[in-house]
C-alpha cells in the first residue's frame, strides 16, 4: 500500500502521518481537525485530565457518535427497504406493461 506523509499541527506539537495514497489530504485534516475539536470540548469541559485520560474520553466519546450514526444508517435503510417493497410492482425492476415505465428504487 502506497502512502503519502502528511504534517499537521495538534495542540501547537506538530506530527506526521502516514497515511493511504486513496485518503485525500482535505479529509485526512477535517478528521484530524474534528478529533482536535473534541478533545477541546472535553478539556474545557473537565481540566484535570491528563493527556490519557482525555485521549481516551475523546476516543469513546468518537466512538459513541459512530455507533449512533452506524444505528441510525440502519434504520434508513430499513425505512428505505420498506418505502421500496411498498411502492415497486411485484415485477421489480421491468417495464410496466402499459406504459414502459421503470420501478423506482431507494435502497442501496
Amino acid at each position: 500500500m502506497k502512502t503519502k506523509e502528511i504534517g499537521v499541527q495538534i495542540f501547537g506539537k506538530n506530527f506526521n502521518f502516514n497515511v493511504s495514497e486513496n485518503i485525500p489530504s482535505d479529509d485526512f485534516l477535517e478528521i484530524v481537525e474534528y478529533v482536535e475539536s473534541v478533545f477541546t470540548r472535553i478539556r474545557n469541559e473537565t481540566s484535570d485530565l491528563d493527556s490519557f485520560k482525555l485521549g481516551l474520553l475523546a476516543a469513546i466519546n468518537i466512538a459513541e457518535q459512530f455507533f449512533s450514526l452506524k444505528k441510525e444508517n440502519e434504520k434508513l435503510k430499513t425505512i428505505f427497504s420498506n418505502i421500496d417493497r411498498i411502492i415497486t410492482p411485484e415485477e421489480q425492476g421491468k417495464p410496466d406493461k402499459e406504459d414502459n415505465s421503470m420501478s423506482i428504487l431507494f435502497s442501496p
